[in-house]
């Protein structure tokens, strides 16, 4: 038998960027009929997948972790904090998904869990500045905060145009 933990973040259910089209038993169901029993965790709170991944990655043998870039980033937290490397699946369901884009990894959130259980593995490098860990962008200079500045409302309307519409806003900061 295999276990699977699938962390589903709240933000991307609270804006409905888990797709109408898709029915989240379809994509827990993709997992099962790999022979996972699943596990279902619906964050509560910013870093809740982080405090939860870091205590129970171990007892599983994948995460699978669906929101955006700042889920996955929880997800490898959680998981650099562990003394056992688990694989980690990610299905996209953020405003821009950018780790999921750089990488491939499917849109479509069937296509995605299908590949967490089926896909070819491969590692990814993890960086480390003072304790923090990241994944696929550091930052620093004028425009660091941009990420975090731009509001969400505004990434769910202009997805990645947000962010050069707050770089815009952040030139008179200079």
């Amino acid at each position: 038998r295999l276990d699977a933990l699938c962390s589903l973040a709240e933000t991307a259910q609270r804006n409905n960027y888990v797709r109408p089209e898709v029915n989240l038993s379809d994509v827990i169901d993709t997992f099962t009929k790999e022979g996972y029993l699943v596990t279902t965790y619906p964050t509560q709170y910013k870093l809740d997948a982080f405090e939860k991944i870091k205590d129970m990655a171990p007892h599983y043998d994948l995460v699978v972790v669906s929101g955006g870039d700042g889920t996955l980033s929880e997800a490898v937290k959680g998981l650099m904090q562990c003394d056992v490397r688990v694989p980690l699946g990610y299905i996209p369901a953020g405003s821009t998904n950018d780790f999921a884009r750089s990488v491939a990894i499917p849109k479509n959130m069937i296509e995605a869990a299908k590949n967490a259980v089926k896909g070819k593995r491969f590692p990814i490098d993890i960086g480390s500045f003072n304790g923090e860990f990241y994944c696929y962008v550091a930052a620093f200079g004028a425009f660091t905060d941009v990420s975090y500045e731009t509001p969400q409302s505004i990434k769910n309307i202009f997805g990645h145009m947000a962010y050069i519409l707050q770089c815009v806003k952040s030139v008179g900061k200079l």
